[in-house]
């Protein structure tokens, strides 16, 4: 039982060489901008020289709007693209594959007013751990948001990396919005677990007609 940890895990598009994950270990290694340094390139690649499968990347915002700290490399433009596929080449280079993680820190910031005084939610109730101040996302917001998140996968590929996963817990965006302890609104977002589950479903579809 032990040596299957070591064989070939095959999904629809995508063989690892073996079962072995490195889950998303966050660190402040880039740029205040949110553009990567080589600290990022270096620190992913000494787990793929190690002999893991695959990488799965720190949370990586889609939006500046999106960050819960500063020096995360980002996702949310063109010019992010050169960096993250220096990564992917980094680590290729050792047989291992790279995962982008797509994420929205909504309402749930470490850091307030990064850029913008309040984060965004499904609702406009403070965040309960920080007590930071949020506003509640308006249909064009969702709209907006879910096109970032599919920018963000198309540039993912454009990069050559092998996948990407969608940061749905811990209490960022997307929990904000399917959780009905914190989903209070009243339109197609909100209410039935269906609604609720709305955003992250158009997120999916979004996804992957880009």
């Amino acid at each position: 039982m032990a040596d299957s940890i070591f064989e070939e895990l095959k999904f629809r598009n995508l063989t690892v060489k073996n079962r072995i994950f490195r889950s998303n270990v966050s660190g402040r290694f880039d740029n205040y901008d949110g553009s990567g340094t080589q600290t990022r390139i270096n620190w992913e690649t000494k787990f793929a020289k190690g002999g893991v499968g695959a990488i799965i990347s720190s949370f990586v915002p889609v939006t500046m709007r999106g960050r819960i700290v500063p020096n995360y490399a980002c996702i949310d433009r063109d010019e992010r693209i050169p960096f993250w596929r220096a990564v992917g080449k980094a680590v290729h280079a050792h047989d291992c594959k790279f995962i982008l993680q797509l994420s929205h820190g909504g309402r749930q910031r470490d850091i307030p007013g990064i850029e913008f005084e309040k984060g965004l939610s499904s609702t406009n109730k403070p965040d309960p751990v920080h007590g930071f101040e949020c506003e509640r996302m308006t249909i064009a917001q969702i709209d907006e948001t879910v096109k970032a998140f599919a920018q963000g996968a198309r540039r993912a590929r454009e990069a050559g990396l092998d996948g990407v996963e969608l940061h749905s817990a811990n209490g960022y965006l997307f929990t904000q919005f399917l959780s009905s302890a914190i989903n209070d609104r009243r339109d197609e977002y909100g209410g039935a677990l269906r609604k609720r589950a709305r955003f992250l479903l158009e997120v999916v579809a979004a996804i992957r007609a880009a």
